[in-house]
């Protein structure tokens, strides 16, 4: 061992990595693939409001299972948590797609599956802050993340919708997941972390730590990233709930650009993340982060004020290119914060909170204050989360530095934080 100060993250290898990007992904599949599920479940009997409702159960239970699992997974229970979420997800989403059977038993399993999958989303997520680059890594999953839903997006509707395919192939990813886990990055130890629970080499404390908790000061920034992502998701999430609708009643939006629309959204949304992976640290975090969110105000309010239909095409592409750096900023910054995953383990169950309520938030404000109205308002939430954000962000940046990795990671230890 070097004589360097000891260090908490380590570098990005490939088993940890693809370990750590899949097991994140089981938790937002359902999220990224609810417009197959609906359809698979109203042909199992459900009435559209029904299936909603049961999509909606799900959601808000992988949210609350990431949450209540954040102590646990930024300490020596993060593969305890994730092998068991990944074995509950799996079975729920298994049955789910085998059983033939509807009503309360298919509402029971799917909301089941969604504990599951919150579970090992928080472990997950607790994860991408074992590496060094949060920038680089969290771009890195994002990507992975965007990249298997399209193929998923692509290839269920061309075997032909069913509850067999749709839940079948997420159930085939959890278990994917489940082979890997064991290559999950071990948590840094907490200070009432008395007895370690996991297999491998023990985790070495960060450069200057003493057992001490997390600083006050970080405590508090956590806490407020995790409040600012949900009230962002919510913002960014009701204008693409309503992006179809208003498109079509204001500036005369066809099916057909629509398609092209939603199409290169989902591209531009990699290639903002990409763009985050290429350019890693140069930049540093607080302050495009800052630009990411006044040009989203902007380019939401005009999505919402313009009358011309190729115009709006081009802003809501824009936006979503926008959209994928500033979000892949935002986890990034929970990442850095604190190198045991701390707050980058639940942050990813909060969007989904602030997702869930997106349509119905966008939905009743542009009834109240019309569209133009609704896009003020939500280019207001954005401009009003510079300030807050910029501080956080240069926090993490100071917290990442100082516990980046300065030895290299011991031979065989891919799997465990070095």
């Amino acid at each position: 061992m070097s004589e360097a100060s000891p260090t908490t993250r380590q570098r990005l290898r490939p088993a940890a990595g693809l370990a750590t990007f899949f097991i994140a992904v089981v938790g937002l599949l359902a999220a990224n693939l609810v417009p197959l599920m609906l359809i698979a479940l109203e042909a199992e009997g459900f009435s559209p409001t029904g299936a909603g409702a049961v999509m909606t159960s799900n959601l808000l239970a992988t949210a609350l299972a990431a949450l209540l699992t954040m102590r646990g997974v930024a300490g020596s229970r993060r593969l305890l948590v994730g092998r068991a979420g990944l074995i509950l997800a799996f079975a729920g989403y298994a049955l789910a797609a085998v059983v033939p059977a509807g009503g309360t038993f298919l509402v029971l399993v799917i909301t089941t599956a969604g504990l599951g999958s919150g579970a090992a989303l928080s472990a997950g997520g607790a994860a991408l802050a074992s590496f060094d680059g949060s920038n680089r890594v969290v771009g890195l999953n994002v990507l992975f993340n965007r990249g298997l839903n399209a193929v998923l997006l692509a290839l269920v509707p061309a075997i032909g919708l069913s509850t067999l395919s749709v839940f079948g192939s997420v159930a085939a990813v959890c278990l994917i997941s489940l082979a890997l886990v064991h290559l999950l990055p071990r948590a840094v130890p907490q200070p009432r972390d008395e007895v370690r629970t996991e297999p491998g080499p023990a985790p070495t404390p960060s450069a200057g730590s003493s057992g001490a908790g997390p600083s006050a000061a970080v405590t508090v920034a956590g806490v407020a990233l995790l409040a600012c992502f949900a009230v962002w998701a919510l913002s960014e999430d009701a204008l693409w709930a309503i992006a179809g609708t208003m498109g079509a009643e204001q500036a005369a939006l066809d099916d057909a650009l629509l398609g092209v629309v939603l199409s290169l959204s989902t591209v531009g949304g990699l290639a903002g993340a990409l763009l985050v992976v290429v350019t890693g640290a140069r930049f540093g975090r607080a302050i495009p982060l800052a630009l990411m969110l006044v040009l989203g105000g902007a380019l939401k309010l005009g999505s919402t004020l313009t009358t011309d239909a190729m115009l709006y095409a081009i802003l809501l592409i824009l936006w979503n290119f926008i959209y994928g750096i500033a979000y892949t900023y935002f986890v990034a910054t929970a990442a850095g914060l604190d190198a045991s995953g701390r707050w980058s383990g639940p942050i990813l169950g909060v969007y989904l909170i602030g997702s869930s309520f997106a349509p119905v938030f966008a939905t009743s404000v542009a009834e109240g204050a019309g569209y133009a109205g609704f896009g003020w308002i939500i280019g207001a939430i954005s401009i009003a989360l510079i300030v807050p954000m910029v501080l956080i962000a240069r926090l993490s940046v100071r917290e990442e530095s100082r516990t980046a990795q300065s030895v290299p990671a011991p031979a065989g230890t891919e799997g465990a934080a070095s």
